[in-house]
């Protein structure tokens, strides 16, 4: 299990522990409408260890194909993106305009 920090800090966001098919946890986060989900781990793919490591938001579908990913700072920048859409169904929309933007970390 992981530092309770950070998974206080994702949860507001929808975001919960999970394990991943290796073993691992991840933080992952469920889109309500096709099934598609998005981990978020940190460089080596298991969930941080605190809010200032490296992060990588990947984003697969439904049935788990990798479809894109995106790293951040740290957790700090990424929610700074978020701004206030807290538990929000444009989660995904969000991270990825920033992605297509190229103007990432």
């Amino acid at each position: 299990m992981s530092d309770n920090a950070v998974l206080d800090f994702y949860e507001p966001f929808g975001f919960y522990e999970t394990e991943t098919e290796d073993g691992c946890t991840a933080l992952l986060y469920e889109t309500l409408n096709n099934g598609d989900y998005a981990l978020v781990t940190d460089g080596d793919g298991i969930i941080p260890e605190d809010l200032e490591q490296e992060i990588i938001f990947a984003y697969y579908t439904a049935d788990g194909a990798f479809s894109w990913s995106v790293s951040f700072e740290d957790s700090h920048h990424f929610f700074e993106l978020l701004g206030k859409h807290t538990e929000s169904n444009h989660l995904i929309d969000i991270v990825k305009q920033y992605r297509d933007s190229g103007d990432y970390y």
